[in-house]
């Protein structure tokens, strides 16, 4: 690992290689058990989620250089849930760490009911032993249900957001509802003709309680990245659904585009209030056959940019002002950031591994 623009880096084999979110440890007796003083949660979007969860640990007297260690735990489903996919954000309330897919879909289209889950453990129930680390996990995957309630609520009482343009309507809206309806879908009618496909990257909770889950796609109509906040998603384990709150709209956008959608999410506590950090960038990676990206050409090369902003308490919609913390010109696929003492750490997807990256709070 050495020190590059105030940055160090840290190469993890996180098999696939597919991180998608961040989250602090909060449990000193987990980490105890490993003898690390630091550790994160990291979800990976290749497989199921139960396949795709890891700790990191910092090893307790190493140089923050030196000593980390991966652990994968072993999620083992309650019940029998359906497929799930494309873990893109990880979050905790209280003692449940939370994880979300995308609800998105392939590069190409369309979208798929089985990115649309949430799912949850207790980080206080994690069992640890000499062969690892295991929990028991809650999966909810009622097909495109989250999907309806967002659309429904942007329609009502959205932002402007930009307009949705024919070769994504197509690839992502209409052929699902397509499929739905020609392969007689139980959740057949539950995307319809006039939604906005809908990319989850990043997720926190308020101290209220309420979720706040940024999207990568749709943007507001001036391209700025969206954040929707939702109240009681723990209803969604409890055979009832959360209600979405209201939207906000951050000005955000880095260096390089028009267009920025949010990568991932932490929220910081504090007598001065809740503090938001978000990582945003491009929405989509230019790698590969994007369909969104050959549509919206202006969000193609947006640099990844860590922003920071105050949420005024009880803010359920409007716009948020933000201030630029740092970029990261030759990092477009940061995927995760998290807060844990003075530093900021950074997950990134790129050719050559998963790698973590960590530089100091800086004041100001």
């Amino acid at each position: 690992m050495s020190p590059e623009d105030g940055l160090h880096r840290l190469e993890l084999n996180l098999h696939p290689n597919e991180a998608s979110g961040l989250l602090a440890v909060e449990n000193g007796g987990l980490l105890r058990l490993r003898g690390w003083d630091l550790g994160f949660w990291a979800v990976l979007d290749e497989g199921g989620i139960q396949d795709c969860i890891a700790l990191i640990g910092h090893r307790e007297g190493a140089g923050i250089g030196e000593g980390w260690e991966i652990e994968r735990l072993r999620a083992v489903p309650a019940g029998s849930p359906r497929k799930t996919a494309d873990a893109e954000a990880i979050a905790r309330r209280g003692v449940f760490v939370y994880a979300f897919g995308s609800h998105f879909g392939r590069k190409d289209g369309p979208l798929q009911p089985k990115r649309g889950f949430v799912a949850r453990f207790r980080e206080d129930a994690v069992e640890g032993s000499a062969s690892g680390f295991a929990a028991e996990l809650e999966v909810y995957r009622e097909s495109f249900r989250l999907h309806r309630l967002v659309n429904d609520a942007l329609r009502e009482r959205g932002p402007e957001l930009v307009p949705l343009r024919e070769a994504t309507r197509r690839a992502f809206v209409e052929a699902a509802v397509r499929r739905g309806r020609e392969e007689g879908k139980a959740w057949s009618g539950m995307v319809r003709g006039g939604d906005y496909p809908l990319n989850f990257e990043g997720a926190a909770f308020r101290e209220s309680g309420s979720l706040l889950l940024g999207l990568r796609f749709p943007t507001s109509a001036g391209g700025r990245p969206v954040l929707v906040e939702m109240e009681g998603v723990e209803r969604l384990f409890e055979g009832g659904l959360p209600e979405v709150r209201g939207f906000l709209v951050v000005d955000a956008v880095g260096r390089g585009g028009e267009m920025a959608g949010v990568r991932d999410l932490a929220l910081v506590g504090g007598a001065g209030g809740e503090e938001l950090h978000l990582v945003t960038g491009n929405i989509d990676s230019r790698e590969g056959e994007s369909v969104l990206v050959r549509d919206y050409p202006e969000g193609r090369d947006t640099v990844a940019t860590h922003f920071r902003c105050a949420l005024p308490a009880g803010a359920r919609s409007g716009s948020l002002p933000a201030r630029f913390v740092r970029e990261f010109p030759d990092l477009p696929r940061v995927e995760g950031i998290a807060v844990s003492g003075d530093r900021f750490f950074y997950v990134t997807d790129e050719d050559e591994g998963v790698h973590l990256r960590l530089t100091r709070l800086l004041a100001g």
